[in-house]
């Protein structure tokens, strides 16, 4: 049952809009003996929208025997295509409503921040909402304590002066719209452009990785740190570089019971910003487009 969010002050920015008629429930199980040897068939399952089984285990133990996606919103469609729906997607009970963000190809000057209201469907931007505009550049976000724990990139101009343009870890309270930058630098010498978090919850530690994505996109200044994977904890302050030899170190996630982290890694996709276009991307077949996984201990083993 869901819990009924208590009231809310109009937020700026709020629409509605008719739910589109694509609901996915089509299973595609793929022959793994064909595909090895027929390019053609392997390739297709990236043309229809469908859910592609490679393991049989995929249907009982991951999406169910009666699996549905179903499209909420879409601006592909736009006079000018609108990305605005591109990282995060944390769900908090207490508003119950989801919290996503935007890509930033397709926003000029800023990365917007998004909730959506899950019995309603209403989007409503929070770019300018107070809390939410403290997080700079945002990327990934996990839920941590009920509150919205977003990745803020940052922007180019930050400096000792004025912290709140450097790349930070920044815990949003949707309730209240107030914010706390937990980490916005690692021992004097900023993050890159932090990218995508998770919660260990049996040690309550904070997991993320910090690749390049913002230098490359011309919002942030040049690196001062390699492309690593970070665990900090929250209780005490201290912070660890746990892994790195990354291109370009992405999402993150852990195993059910904590065994073990996936770490991808999408050096493939290069960016070619320069300053005032961050905005051209290419692919490169050659890089790495992986998930690496680890043993996690204090630090990670065994890639």
């Amino acid at each position: 049952m869901t819990d009924t969010p208590p009231p809310r002050s109009p937020s700026p920015r709020a629409s509605s809009f008719a739910l589109p008629p694509l609901t996915i429930t089509t299973v595609q199980y793929v022959d793994s003996r064909q595909a090895a040897v027929d390019p053609s068939y392997a390739r297709s399952f990236s043309t229809t929208p469908s859910f592609v089984a490679y393991s049989l285990s995929f249907i009982p133990e991951i999406i169910g025997p009666t699996p549905s996606l179903t499209l909420v919103s879409s601006r592909a469609s736009a006079p000018t295509p609108d990305q605005f729906a591109h990282e995060a997607g944390v769900y908090i009970r207490s508003t119950n409503a989801i919290y996503f963000t935007s890509n930033y190809q397709t926003s000029d000057p800023q990365i917007d921040l998004y909730s959506i209201d899950a019995a309603t469907w209403q989007i409503t931007n929070l770019t300018h909402t107070a809390g939410f505009d403290t997080v700079t550049q945002p990327n990934g976000a996990c839920n941590y304590n009920d509150k919205v724990l977003y990745c803020a990139q940052g922007e180019i101009d930050s400096s000792a002066t004025n912290p709140s343009r450097a790349s930070a870890l920044v815990l949003v309270d949707p309730l209240t719209n107030t914010s706390q930058t937990l980490l916005n630098n690692f021992y004097g010498r900023e993050f890159s452009s932090i990218n995508d978090v998770v919660i260990h919850h049996p040690s309550g530690d904070i997991w993320f990785t910090d690749p390049t994505y913002g230098y490359e996109q011309a919002f942030r200044p040049t690196p001062d740190l390699p492309k690593q994977v970070y665990r900090f904890r929250p209780a005490t302050g201290q912070c660890w570089a746990v892994a790195d030899g990354f291109e370009m170190c992405n999402g993150l996630c852990f195993s059910p019971d904590y065994g073990r982290l996936y770490v991808t890694d999408t050096g493939a996709v290069q960016s070619h910003g320069e300053v005032g276009d961050g905005h051209n991307f290419s692919f490169r077949g050659t890089g790495p487009a992986s998930v690496y996984v680890y043993d996690v201990g204090g630090y990670l083993d065994v890639r």
